[in-house]
């Protein structure tokens, strides 16, 4: 009944729907048709679901059973299980009896890696047997042995690692008969090499470069670098993850070509040799230059296609390596310059012109290395050589001795120019004869201020730059500035009313009229003169590169506090890089202009000048960085000698 009062309303709406004019009462037959078909394709779907549910409920019912049986099964097999376990071990208890098989199980998981251990190491040792075995006869097939070897060392580290540390003695095992292995391999290579080599002339300026001697040559240098490759591609991945400067490896045939030409520099540059003298380092260093010129023909002709053939197929980390034969050959001559750079240095650490001149020349040698070879050998492309001078004053600690050795050699020069006779004397030939004519010592200070910039200029290290330029030539600015100052102090101090009266008492020079114009030209010249050198290193490239550096370097430091020039010198100050150069200017314009001011003096002019105490002006100063003039506001007392810079 529920049912069918449900499906009242459902018949009347579908009737409304369909019949709604009388012309739709024509077409009810079709309707009731249509209304059968669909009364049958919903009874023969009901009547498939009933098939489909009775086919999975007799499915379900034979999974459960299958389920059943197996789980009667396990039960049965895991109490025969028990029992033999029982009677297996002995035990009273299934526990106890698997407690004992867990055991035996284990000893014999030992026992299995026992047996893979101990033929690992016949296997190891049977690949260095085999390849000394064969060293003799085919050098070739031995070394391929030792890459065997190599690979399985290489594949054991990285299992420890992974194993914290397991099998420690397999392991130092293994190293230590690839280490043997390479050892006999190289003993017998450059054995080899050194007899072809000395069939060869080699080293001398006549070396015999026939095709038969050039081809054994080449096939006993290839042997040596593929043995050599494993090492340099482990040290070339570290090299390549740290920021650190460290030395490239020395090629293993060119470390055996070199070392005749090292027992020939010790001969020449160690003990009482006339070669070896303190105070000419430029003698063994020029040497090495020599070596780089006499032999780098011969290096770039017959090693360059053997590095050309091997980048063909080696890692890429070898890439670098295989470069430049040159390069490879220039980094196996170093060691020996170091290694006199390290003896020679404590012997001239008291004696300043010897060390600064040691430096100077190992600065020259490095130029000389880059300019005339291009030398970068790293295995990174974006670092340049940094030089023997770099490694001597950073890694070895000698920058701080060294610049508190030019810094007082620099000031003793300028109080040199200072006590001269003639440093206060015009200067009417050192200049344009339009330009104003500076003292003497206003010129020698100049000439000095370059001379020590010169000195400096070839060094690498930011940091070592600006503390020559801060430390020193900065100092000397300061000296000179404050002795032009105090000139002018004094004079006004002696033509005031008070210095006058003291003046006439005690006849003093006469400072007005020539003579007081003639002091004050002096100043003036000096102050003038030294603006405009200052304004030109501004045009200096060396001078805008150290300038751009500064900017950069303040720039990203700024928000994190870091040094600007390094651990070595603490240089905080965000606005250093718009004050460092243009104050120089400033200072001597400063001067400058109150010689302008004094101009109106009752010595040469009116007096109403003094009437204002304090002058305030623009002065222009173009910074290295812009052409575009900036203004600093200078405060410039007439009896004062306070700028502050805006």
């Amino acid at each position: 009944m529920a049912r069918g009062a449900a499906d009242g309303p459902r018949i009347a709406d579908h009737i409304n729907e369909n019949i709604q004019t009388a012309a739709d009462l024509q077409d009810l037959d079709a309707l009731i048709n249509d209304i059968y078909e669909k009364q049958k394709l919903r009874q023969q779907q009901l009547r498939e679901a009933e098939a489909t549910l009775n086919d999975a409920t007799k499915v379900s019912a034979q999974h459960a059973e299958a389920v059943r049986e197996r789980g009667e099964a396990f039960k049965q097999k895991q109490e025969d299980i028990d029992k033999r376990l029982i009677e297996v071990t002995g035990s009273k208890s299934s526990d106890e009896a698997t407690r004992k098989f867990e055991g035996g199980m284990e000893k014999l998981w030992r026992l299995e890696m026992a047996k893979g251990y101990l033929e690992l190491l016949d296997k190891i040792h049977g690949i260095s047997k085999d390849a000394l075995s064969i060293l003799q006869s085919s050098p070739g097939e031995a070394l391929r042995f030792y890459i065997e070897l190599r690979a399985i060392t290489s594949a054991l580290e990285s299992m420890q690692m992974a194993a914290e540390g397991a099998a420690p003695h397999l392991v130092d095992y293994a190293m230590k008969l690839a280490d043997n292995l390479k050892g006999a391999l190289r003993k017998e290579y450059s054995k080899n090499l050194q007899t072809v080599l000395e069939r060869m002339n080699w080293p001398s300026r006549d070396l015999k470069t026939d095709s038969p001697l050039i081809d054994e040559w080449q096939k006993w240098t290839e042997l040596l670098l593929q043995l050599h490759e494993p090492d340099i591609v482990s040290q070339a991945a570290l090299l390549q993850g740290e920021k650190e400067h460290r030395n490239i490896p020395v090629l293993l045939p060119l470390e055996e070509m070199v070392h005749p030409l090292d027992l020939r520099f010790k001969y020449h540059f160690s003990g009482e040799k006339p070669t070896n003298r303190l105070d000419k380092p430029e003698y063994f260093l020029s040497h090495i230059i020599d070596l780089v010129n006499t032999y780098s023909g011969f290096f770039m002709s017959y090693l360059q296609p053997i590095f050309d053939k091997r980048s063909l197929n080696c890692d890429r980390l070898l890439l670098p390596v295989y470069s430049n034969a040159v390069f490879s050959y220039i980094t196996a001559l170093l060691p020996m310059a170091r290694q006199k750079i390290s003896a020679t240095l404590p012997h001239i650490a008291n004696h300043p012109q010897l060390l600064s001149h040691f430096i100077h020349e190992l600065m020259q040698f490095d130029s000389d290395i880059r300019d005339t070879w291009g030398y970068t050998p790293e295995f990174s492309h974006d670092r340049a050589w940094k030089g023997l001078t770099w490694e001597t004053l950073v890694k070895e600690d000698w920058f701080a001795q060294w610049l508190q050795v030019e810094k007082e050699f620099a000031l003793s020069r300028y109080q040199d120019i200072i006590d001269a006779t003639d440093s206060g004397e015009i200067e009417y030939d050192g200049v344009e004869a339009t330009a104003t004519k500076p003292t003497k010592a206003a010129i020698r200070v100049n000439d000095l201020l370059e001379t020590i910039t010169d000195r400096y200029r070839p060094l690498s290290s930011f940091s070592h730059k600006l503390r020559f330029l801060i430390d020193i030539q900065i100092t000397i600015f300061d000296l000179f500035h404050e002795r032009l100052h105090s000139g002018l102090e004094a004079y006004l101090a002696m033509t005031s009313t008070i210095g006058r009266t003291v003046h006439s008492s005690t006849n003093q020079p006469n400072l007005e009229g020539i003579a007081g114009l003639e002091r004050l030209c002096r100043i003036f010249g000096s102050a003038e003169y030294l603006e405009k050198k200052m304004q030109d290193w501004g045009d200096d490239v060396f001078f805008l590169e150290l300038w751009y550096e500064l900017q950069d370097r303040v720039n990203q430091n700024a928000q994190t506090g870091r040094p600007v020039a390094g651990a070595i010198f603490d240089l905080n100050y965000a606005n250093v890089a718009q004050t460092i150069f243009p104050c120089f200017c400033l200072g001597f314009a400063n001067v400058a202009y109150r010689y302008w001011r004094i101009r109106h003096h009752p010595v040469c002019g009116p007096s109403s000048v003094y009437s204002e105490p304090y002058y305030r002006v623009q002065i222009l100063v173009t910074s290295p960085c812009s052409s575009t003039p900036k203004a600093n506001s200078a405060t410039i007392c007439t009896l004062g000698s306070d700028v502050s810079l805006g």
